[in-house]
Order: C-alpha cells, then sequence, then structure tokens
C-alpha cells in the first residue's frame, strides 16, 4: 500500500513538474521587451479600470467594486501569423448583443491561422461610424469561455495595413474582456459560431470573477 501511494505522488509530482516547466519553456521562448511591454500594458489595463473615472465600468455603473483584472501567463503559442483574406463580396451579418438586440455588422475578411497542426478561421468585421470612420474588430470566442474566460468571447485590437500582403499577428496574449464583462449597462457584440475556436485559448484576460 505505502508503495502504491509513494509510485502515485511520484507520478503526480512530475506531472506538476512537466506543466511547470511547460510554462517556463512558453515564456522563455518569448523576448524580454515583448514580455516587459505585456506586463505594462496590462498594468495600465488594471490602472484604467481603477482610477479613470471617464470610461471604467466601474465609475459608470456604482453597482459594481472594482479588483484587480487575471490574465493567463504569456505563452509563444498563442501568437499566431496570417495574411488577411478579404471576402470577395463581403456580406451584412445579423450579430447579437449582450442585451438581446440585434446588428448588422460587415464580415469584411479572415485569418487563416494554424495552432497545432490545425487550421482554424478568425473573421475580421468592419464598422463604419456616422461619421464616415472606419474600426475592424477581431471578436472570438473558445473551449475557456464560462470556465476560465468571459462566457461571452474576448475581443482583440486590430489596425488594418494598406498593404495587401502584409502578415498580420494575432496574439491572443493581448486578448481583453469587452466592458460587458464587468458591467451589464454595456451591450457588446457576441461572437458567432463562425467566430468560434475549437479548442481552448488559455491567453489573454480572464473571466472577471
Amino acid at each position: 500500500m505505502k508503495n502504491k501511494l509513494a509510485l502515485i505522488l511520484f507520478i503526480l509530482s512530475l506531472l506538476i513538474t512537466a506543466s511547470t516547466c511547460s510554462d517556463e519553456d512558453n515564456k522563455a521562448e518569448l523576448d524580454k521587451i515583448y514580455l516587459i511591454n505585456l506586463r505594462e500594458e496590462r498594468e495600465d489595463r488594471n490602472w484604467r479600470m481603477q482610477y479613470d473615472r471617464g470610461h471604467s465600468p466601474f465609475f459608470i455603473d456604482t453597482s459594481i467594486s472594482f479588483k484587480p483584472l487575471s490574465f493567463f501567463e504569456p505563452s509563444a503559442k498563442y501568437i499566431l501569423k496570417s495574411k488577411l483574406y478579404k471576402y470577395d463580396n463581403p456580406e451584412k451579418v445579423q450579430i447579437f448583443g449582450t442585451q438581446g438586440d440585434s446588428r448588422e455588422f460587415l464580415r469584411y475578411g479572415y485569418f487563416l491561422l494554424s495552432f497545432d497542426n490545425n487550421e482554424f478561421k478568425l473573421n475580421l468585421y468592419k464598422i463604419e461610424s456616422p461619421e464616415g470612420e472606419e474600426y475592424f474588430n477581431l471578436w472570438f470566442k473558445d473551449a475557456t469561455n464560462g470556465i476560465e474566460s468571459y462566457e461571452n468571447g474576448r475581443y482583440l485590437f486590430f489596425n488594418k495595413n494598406s498593404d495587401e500582403n502584409f502578415e498580420y499577428t494575432i496574439d491572443f496574449n493581448r486578448a481583453i474582456n469587452p466592458m460587458c464583462a464587468y458591467s451589464k449597462l454595456y451591450n457588446c457584440p457576441i461572437p458567432t459560431s463562425q467566430d468560434s475556436i475549437p479548442f481552448e485559448i488559455k491567453a489573454g484576460e480572464k473571466k472577471f470573477w
């Protein structure tokens, strides 16, 4: 019995060590400057959420209280690259918001990304403001939703390059929660089934508990 217990404990220690080593290996693959910049971005997001009276949901919605945001450990495997493939005939699609309404967004193009030898698409949406300004958004769901990350998906900032052959870096370590993850006063687009990644993206911002 003692020998069996010792064997179980030994196997568990190997699994924990392997997991720790994997995390350390992923961080080791990332450039030191990258890690510093990412840490500063996360600290700045925390600061704005806590102190920016003009934009923080914690000042706009007095029924909620701030607590520090949490993030997955940075990992090189969630930094992917792809060209932008524009749809031949971009279509406006109906996308539901977190308050139950439906709005039209132009599904402009997509990225073909490779992860663990599996390819998947990530759609890019184009939005025009009443003033005629153009914005491009990346929204996604993944298998961590409702468990480790916000149930209605996360967002990535995106800047479009004028070069049609430009190769973009899609960095899931920089994925953030929409404002509706903190307050029901906000109305945020919910990624559709076509914007759902069929595996876990353990990168970026975690669920706000």
